[in-house]
């Protein structure tokens, strides 16, 4: 059922009156903490009730405190991450202990058996520390504080740990880009269950950290601010809200009771680096190949420590990364002569192109500050502060067929201030309340300010940017409630969720014209498939009010089961003519059995998950609704059209208005998740996971032609059709956003990890899997055939059949062995070994004719009976290392040096090629080249002096 809500002040209402009746009656997986639990046993397995269970925190020596019930059960909740030590007492017994490492998420089970004690007895038990958590239910891999110090991350993009995870990987965008557009996160983007990058959500010390207008990262952060996360991959509790495939969880560094900082600086050049196999770069005098230039510094500071001892934390950190570097445009050289040719006789107003380097980078400056307070025994206060900021020349849309002229520069500035207050309101009673404020300020200004732009299918594109928005503003107001009931086998939780979106979206688009030929012969002639150009205002506001509320149980019956039920409501108010979507009922169901000594857990897990509709297609289709924007599109020789290079003055008489718009009755996209996995603890710290991942994506947001021509130009004149035959003929195109792509995904992976140790730690992902939909990576990505979506079914863009990891670290060599010498020490002590190796199939492509064969008006054909995605870039695979050595300075002062590869193999990584076939029976000549790969090798050295 689809309603329109009259008011968001009666839906606030209604829901705080559905909290309270729950409330009234009312899991606590928490999304910045972890909880320990256990059973108290005596030597005859007897319960003990009564018993004092004590967890003090080594860094903050804060310490929270129960008593085991009736049935020796006991829970401690929202403990902040960190290292613990666990102590339970009672009179007549010895002292239990317990050293436990507690992860974002964590839900760790203690079993504690008390001995008996002779009055004249002080000896104390240790009880091991778990290795499998018995009481997830989700499908979750956590990146632990020894991962995000000791392992190699090019350019330090702490976001790229997210994929040792199995089910993870790097989108495939099949561009070198280090900017998605609208956005200022570097990095290609996380896919989940093989989905979209849109369909994650990150969270940042329990707070959205998404930026909504892109549904990407929102903003970036040190890797030195980031303590841990969680990826969550299948099953997600129902305090998770506004997803649809994956959860990245990340927990924030605070200050602990002892004064300590780092000072680092991580330095490259191109003189340690390999040659981009692409490049065109020669020595001027012998000729000879010549790597592309490269210069990074990466420097920063951090500090840590009490301002009140046991009381109250600070810890913050200054970053700043300046980057110089080349792009590579791939466009032939017999095409850039061709092309400028025409160009010099037509008098065309932009620059000619080029090809080979181009220059580009960016210089990125973090601000970080959390301080914690403890204000009362029963009350905790976290405030937090980041700024980032980004400047990149040439950042968007340069290198592989698109010019320099074609591409977009990068300015941003995200500011958040956030606070986290949690009180223990009675016993077994808990509330925390969040809030956050982001103000986002982007602007992408075009390198070519003249245009038009023109897109020659497999040879160019050049000329003015239209691909992007050229700047947004958002502003992100966000409450969040929480409270926790402890009652019996039960832990209830219930929560509200309101975020409030302020965003405005420049998008100048085709204002100064667009040329689109079918290929490099027809641009030497003049006649182009298309031309476009629009009129209008180029920005659009709105604002977009989002509401979820959730209820959760954790049930458990008896010590070896736990079962956690739950169901989520959201809302997303969207502008008009857009209805409100008021059926986005989530229900979600999970979980853990640990039959035995509990070293195995099998855990399965399902539910429904909604997603949010991106604002960049709202804003899109609110823009260019035919009344302020208007769109002509003509083709070569119609009336009123152009020749090449001018543009319109004017919108032209008698030519129809093109528009965008969006469905009203869209509907939020969801997907149907199911997961069930089995983890084994072994002797040695040990785990392994075997794991099967079922996803199926409904609703996915794309765009079609909904006023597709019926007849070519010469049938509609010989008819005397009007308007080609256009079911709407008041019209030209109707592209219209609606939910109507499908996905599916299957996925088994296998998962083995260690315990961090003194001799290192070590992680292997590998899954495989088959994912498919009928959507590709884009929202506004159009489909061959507009009418028949599913004959775009194939492999999703981001299908990797194999995906393996392998990851790690080793730790110092004589500290392992126990070497206490000296001498050894001095000559061969403090070195560490870090590694991250990865492999994966290769990404899928589609083959297109760089026509428009079917007369939709959209160049996007495959040839005669190819499928889309039916042909595979070849297999990736990385060997990234790291060699450090730490000398002690005296003090509880070190210095660490280190030297980092990356592709220490040197391994080429296509991410493109020149997928236009042509029309003919064999192929252009051009089909299959490689446009665009990865980084080769590069090096990094580094020094980080702590104290």
């Amino acid at each position: 059922m689809r309603t329109r809500i009259p008011s968001l002040a009666g839906w606030l209402a209604a829901a705080c009156i559905f909290l309270f009746v729950v409330s009234a009656t009312l899991s606590a997986q928490t999304v910045t903490s972890a909880s320990v639990t256990g059973v108290v046993r005596d030597a005859s397995e007897a319960v003990v009730p009564g018993a004092t269970v004590e967890i003090r925190n080594h860094d903050t020596n804060q310490v929270k405190a129960t008593v085991t019930d009736g049935r020796g059960r006991f829970r401690l909740q929202y403990l902040p991450v960190g290292d613990y030590h666990l102590s339970v007492q009672l009179s007549g017994f010895t002292t239990a202990n317990a050293n436990l490492t507690l992860a974002v998420g964590d839900q760790v089970d203690v079993p504690i058996t008390l001995k008996p004690a002779a009055v004249s007895e002080s000896v104390q038990v240790e009880a091991a520390a778990p290795l499998v958590e018995a009481r997830r239910t989700q499908l979750a891999a956590s990146i632990t504080p020894q991962e995000v110090d000791t392992l190699p991350l090019n350019g330090r993009n702490y976001l790229d740990l997210a994929t040792l995870a199995p089910n993870v990987s790097r989108t495939s965008l099949r561009s070198t880009d280090r900017f998605a557009e609208t956005s200022a996160v570097p990095g290609t983007g996380i896919s989940v269950a093989g989905q979209r990058n849109l369909g994650n959500s990150f969270i940042v010390d329990g707070l959205s950290a998404n930026d909504d207008a892109a549904d990407l990262a929102g903003t970036f952060f040190s890797e030195e601010v980031i303590r841990e996360f969680q990826v969550v991959t299948s099953g997600g509790v129902a305090e998770f809200g506004r997803v649809s495939s994956g959860t990245i969880s990340v927990v924030t560094q605070s200050g602990t009771n002892r004064v300590q900082g780092r000072a680092y600086e991580f330095f490259r050049h191109d003189a340690f680096d390999a040659r981009n196999p692409l490049s065109t770069r020669r020595d001027p005098v012998s000729g000879e190949p010549v790597k592309d230039p490269l210069k990074q510094h990466q420097y920063g500071f951090s500090l840590g420590g009490p301002i009140v001892k046991d009381r109250a934390f600070l810890f913050a950190n200054v970053e700043r990364t300046q980057l110089d570097r080349t792009g590579i445009v791939t466009i032939a050289p017999a095409s850039v002569a061709a092309i400028n040719s025409v160009l010099d006789a037509t008098q065309y107003n932009g620059p000619r192109i080029t090809t080979g380097n181009s220059p580009t980078g960016y210089t990125t400056t973090n601000a970080f500050a959390r301080v914690d307070h403890q204000a009362t025994a029963a009350s905790r206060l976290q405030l937090r502060y980041n700024v980032y900021s980004v400047d990149s020349q040439n950042a968007r849309n340069v290198g592989a067929l698109n010019d320099l002229s074609r591409g977009a520069a990068l300015t941003d500035t995200d500011q958040t201030i956030a606070a986290n207050y949690q009180s223990t309101l009675s016993s077994g009673t808990i509330n925390e309340a969040r809030a956050q404020y982001t103000r986002s300020r982007l602007g992408s200004p075009v390198n070519d300010v003249a245009g038009p732009a023109v897109n020659i299918s497999g040879a160019a594109s050049f000329g003015t940017a239209t691909f992007s928005p050229t700047a947004r503003n958002l502003d992100v107001f966000q409450a969040v409630d929480t409270i926790t009931l402890q009652r019996g086998e039960h832990l209830l939780k219930t929560g509200v969720d309101f975020l409030y979106d302020r965003v405005n979206i420049t998008f100048p688009g085709a204002l100064q014209g667009v040329y689109t030929f079918t290929n490099l012969a027809n641009f030497q002639r003049g006649a182009y498939s298309t031309y476009q150009q629009a009129f209008g205002a180029p920005s659009q506001f709105q604002s977009n009010p989002n509401l979820g509320v959730f209820v959760q149980d954790e049930w458990r019956p008896r010590a070896d089961l736990t079962i956690n039920g739950g169901i989520r409501y959201d809302l997303q108010w969207l502008p008009q003519p857009i209805q409100l979507d008021a059926n986005n009922v989530s229900p979600r169901v999970g979980i853990a059995y640990a039959p035995g000594d509990g070293r195995t857990v099998v855990r399965a897990s399902g539910g429904v998950y909604f997603d949010r509709i991106p604002l960049r297609a709202t804003s899109n289709a609110l823009q260019r609704d035919g009344s302020k924007y208007k769109t002509a599109v003509l083709s070569f020789g119609q009336a009123g059209a152009p020749g090449f290079p001018n543009v319109l003055p004017s919108f032209p008489a008698g030519v129809l208005v093109s528009i965008n718009n969006i469905n009203p009755n869209v509907r939020d996209a969801y997907s149907q998740q199911a997961g069930v996995e089995i983890e084994r603890a072994f002797a040695g710290g040990l785990s392994a996971t075997v794991g099967y991942s079922y996803l199926r994506g409904r609703g996915i947001i794309m765009s079609h032609n909904v006023n597709v021509p019926t007849l070519t130009a010469a049938q509609a004149q010989a008819q005397g059709v009007a308007n080609l035959g256009r079911p709407d003929p008041n019209f030209g195109n109707i592209s219209q956003y609606d939910s109507i792509g499908d996905s599916w995904f299957h996925g088994l992976s296998i998962s083995l990890g260690t315990r961090p140790a003194l001799w290192g730690h070590t992680r292997v992902s590998y899954t495989l899997s088959d994912s498919m939909d009928d959507a590709g990576n884009a929202f506004f990505q159009t489909p061959q055939t507009q009418n028949d979506i599913l004959a775009d079914k194939g492999p999703s863009d981001n299908d990797q059949r194999h995906r393996l990891v392998i990851s790690g670290s080793f730790g110092d060599p004589l500290a392992t062995l126990g070497v206490e010498s000296p001498a050894l020490r001095r000559f061969a002590g403090g070195f560490q070994f870090g590694y991250v190796y990865s492999y994966s199939s290769g990404a899928p492509f589609t083959v297109v004719t760089g026509s428009d064969n079917n007369n939709d008006t959209t160049v996007n054909d495959r040839p005669a009976g190819v499928d889309r995605n039916s042909e595979r870039l070849p297999a990736t695979s990385s060997l990234d290392v790291r060699i450090s050595r730490e000398f002690p300075m005296g003090g509880g002062r070190r210095l660490e040096a280190m030297i980092e590869a990356f592709n220490l193999m040197n391994h080429v990584n296509v991410l493109n090629v020149n997928n236009t076939f042509g029309n003919g029976a064999t192929p252009l000549s051009t089909f299959g080249q490689r446009t665009a790969v990865g980084d080769m090798r590069q090096v990094q050295m580094g020094v980080r002096w702590s104290f």
